[in-house]
């Protein structure tokens, strides 16, 4: 019995070294000490009134929406990551495709690429799933 709790003992060790966090290169080129590397993600909900649907204006059909990563603790920009999941509506409708822009420790911003409005994003239940990537210290 003690060589099997001495086994499992060891496996988790290896198993907790083994899942150390490595980024190779960040928008801002700047190199952070390893251990402060950070791997934090969430879900910008589609009807989330702190974070809505907006015309990107300028005569253009797009939407954009703000995201915020202020949570992760970000002492600069972070690696982002981001899709959208969407519920298929009636007429088997889908979210259109997003870019992410204009990025910064605290929050980025995610523009459709093809025409939506800021109520059908809303009703087809575009939410955004991101994941950051980054440092905290």
């Amino acid at each position: 019995m003690k060589t099997l709790r001495n086994l499992v003992i060891m496996l988790v060790m290896v198993c907790t070294l083994q899942s150390s966090l490595k980024i190779l290169d960040t928008p801002d080129g700047k190199e952070h000490p390893e251990p402060c590397a950070l791997v934090c993600s969430g879900i910008s909900k589609h009807d989330d009134p702190e974070a809505c649907w907006n015309y990107v204006g300028f005569g253009l059909g797009t939407v954009y929406k703000r995201v915020d990563i202020s949570g992760c603790n970000f002492v600069s920009e972070p690696v982002v990551t981001a899709t959208t999941r969407d519920v298929f509506d009636t007429n088997k409708v889908a979210c259109p495709a997003f870019i992410t822009e204009n990025s910064n420790k605290d929050n980025f911003y995610v523009y459709s690429t093809s025409n939506i409005s800021p109520d059908d994003a809303e009703k087809r239940q575009c939410d955004v799933h991101w994941v950051a990537t980054g440092y905290t210290c």
